[in-house]
């Protein structure tokens, strides 16, 4: 009995951590139209953050963009620049090679 719990601890260890290894940091910019004021970052900035798997947002009222580090496995980049759209500040993700 005692190997037998053995063996699928360590099988639901090696899932684990294939699960962990697979997921990656990715980066995504995007234009943010809408914002008008020092408070439309904050808001924009504060929404991104709230989102599973986003591990850090910088937006700029200046160059009307947001950048969004995220885990891959949890989120992606449509879903992000959605959930900012919902807020009333269109976002469209800007292409890498630009």
């Amino acid at each position: 009995m005692r190997k037998i719990l053995f063996i699928a601890a360590f099988f639901s260890m090696t899932v684990i951590y294939a699960q962990i290894g697979a997921a990656q940091e990715q980066t995504v910019t995007m234009h943010v139209s809408g914002m008008t004021c020092g408070t439309c970052p904050i808001t924009v900035r504060h929404r991104a953050m709230q989102m599973e798997g986003v591990h850090s947002a910088a937006v700029d009222l200046d160059t009307a963009s947001a950048t969004v580090t995220y885990e891959d496995s949890e989120q992606s980049p449509q879903a992000i620049a959605q959930a900012i759209t919902k807020l009333g500040y269109p976002a469209i993700i800007k292409d890498p090679k630009q």
